[in-house]
């Protein structure tokens, strides 16, 4: 049941669930989707802008990656996923590549990163070195047909997450059913919060 006026208690059921996790990939997915979405727009336009190509394709592989990574929630596995197909696995771990080894570490053997000579490339130039430059490039943003690969498996995560959301919520419904109105206002107000303070947000979860 939705309301427009929510009110969050925070509450510690006595069973196991994944159900904050589930959340929190959904979250994550859908909005890889949306990016990859926007990505695939900008791919196709007549004149694509190499500024939004590489900020959509970062954003999308960064926040798809959120969700096979340790941290505050558990970690998810493709091999969860029962209706990935060879290709989407290959694909999956390709995202995982370039997250890994060029947008999370930006020093790494997967990168070119070198000094060059510059000479006077006419041909009737006599000099030798005119100048240095140092390349250091990273990995282009994700090819036309790998963006349509990527919406599609993210398509595939979201309706399994959503089976797993509904199967994580059914056992919990009587356990929540058990306490009055009055008791679940008084559990904690600890209430979702937004990232206003980016700052002090940084210091709650440094490692």
């Amino acid at each position: 049941m939705e309301t427009e006026n929510p009110i969050y208690r925070r509450w510690n059921p006595p069973v196991e669930t994944r159900l904050p996790d589930i959340h929190g990939w959904l979250e994550d997915i859908h909005s890889a989707h949306e990016l990859a979405s926007r990505l695939s727009q900008e791919v196709s336009a007549e004149t694509p802008d190499p500024v939004l190509l590489d900020a959509l394709s970062t954003a999308a592989l960064v926040r798809y990656s959120r969700c096979f990574t340790t941290g505050i929630r558990a970690r998810l596995s493709i091999e969860e996923l029962s209706t990935a197909s060879p290709t989407d696995i290959d694909l999956h771990e390709r995202i995982r590549g370039i997250r890994d080894w060029h947008i999370a570490h930006p020093v790494n053997e997967q990168e070119v990163h070198a000094l060059y000579v510059i000479l006077d490339g006419s041909p009737e130039a006599t000099t030798g070195a005119i100048g240095f430059s140092s390349f250091s490039s990273v990995e282009s943003p994700l090819q036309s047909f790998e963006v349509s690969a990527m919406l599609e498996l993210c398509e595939k995560w979201i309706r399994w997450l959503n089976t797993q959301l509904i199967q994580e919520q059914t056992p919990l419904i009587p356990l929540a059913n058990r306490f009055s109105r009055a008791q679940l206002l008084s559990l904690s107000q600890d209430e979702p919060q937004p990232n206003s303070n980016i700052r002090a947000k940084r210091r709650q979860v440094q490692r």
